[in-house]
């Protein structure tokens, strides 16, 4: 049996010397992500913070009530 020759076929990724975009990923579509952000930390606030602030909120307002309605 003999060798079938297989044509390889190969990419070659090179930068030129020339080209000046350096950061152009990181400023392209710049308000949209801004506001992929914004969502997300939106949801963050909204689904952790909040209920952990109300829970903060409601037993300092319960121990000044109950504070107050043994004084008097």
């Amino acid at each position: 049996m003999g060798k079938v020759p297989i044509r390889l076929r190969e990419v070659v990724y090179t930068l030129s010397p020339f080209q000046q975009s350096v950061m152009n990923g990181l400023w392209k579509d710049l308000p949209h992500k801004a506001a992929h952000h914004m969502h997300n930390l939106r949801d963050a606030v909204l689904f952790c913070v909040a209920p952990i602030a109300g829970i903060a909120y409601y037993c300092a307002d319960f121990k000044e009530k109950e504070k107050l309605h043994h004084r008097y």
